[in-house]
């Protein structure tokens, strides 16, 4: 096991704040039914690259020896630009769930009563937490020196996304119509 720097406990910080800001969301829109469903198997594997990619393979670099074989001399400049980069996407992660509120879903699904969330962060940007997630992939890249587990989140993180974002637009089409149409119009999918 390599000594633990400053960085990889910012890392910590990041992913247990992200925690922190999802859980609840994620508790409490248990009690909401789905209504639509687009998940699929192929889905549900992209989502568990990115569990092990986020999760599994850092507490696995923090805790065991097996990733020290990748590991390389971090920069400071590197180190701090990732702590930037965590700072921005855990608010963005935080703004995002707190503007969708109980509409949130890991998964591509339409929940009871689903309205279009165009307000707050949402005005700005269709997937601001897509955005917020490519931000702390990038953050987990910078901060832990390490060439396998730093990008692992975000090569897997680009994988669902790209595998899944074409679906929950014609989704969001199918459920909405023209309000989402227009919606498309006015913004941007990640970046204002």
């Amino acid at each position: 096991m390599h000594h633990l720097g400053v960085f990889d406990w910012i890392f910590v910080a990041m992913m247990v704040l992200c925690f922190l800001i999802r859980g609840p969301w994620e508790f409490r829109n248990k009690q909401s039914r789905a209504v639509e469903s687009r998940d699929s198997g192929k889905e549900r594997f992209n989502l568990l690259l990115v569990f092990t990619g986020s999760i599994t393979m850092p507490v696995l670099y923090l805790a065991t020896p097996w990733f020290d074989f990748a590991n390389y001399q971090q920069s400071l400049p590197q180190g701090v630009l990732g702590v930037a980069v965590a700072a921005v996407g855990v608010y963005i992660f935080w703004r995002s769930h707190h503007d969708l509120g109980r509409l949130f879903s890991p998964k591509l699904e339409m929940k009871e009563a689903h309205t279009l969330v165009s307000s707050g962060v949402y005005s700005k940007v269709r997937h601001p937490m897509y955005t917020a997630v490519f931000l702390n992939a990038l953050a987990q890249t910078l901060l832990l020196a390490n060439f396998v587990v730093g990008p692992a989140f975000l090569i897997a993180f680009s994988i669902l996304y790209f595998s899944r974002i074409e679906k929950e637009e014609k989704m969001m089409l199918d459920h909405f119509g023209q309000e989402y149409a227009d919606y498309q119009k006015r913004t941007k999918r990640l970046f204002p």
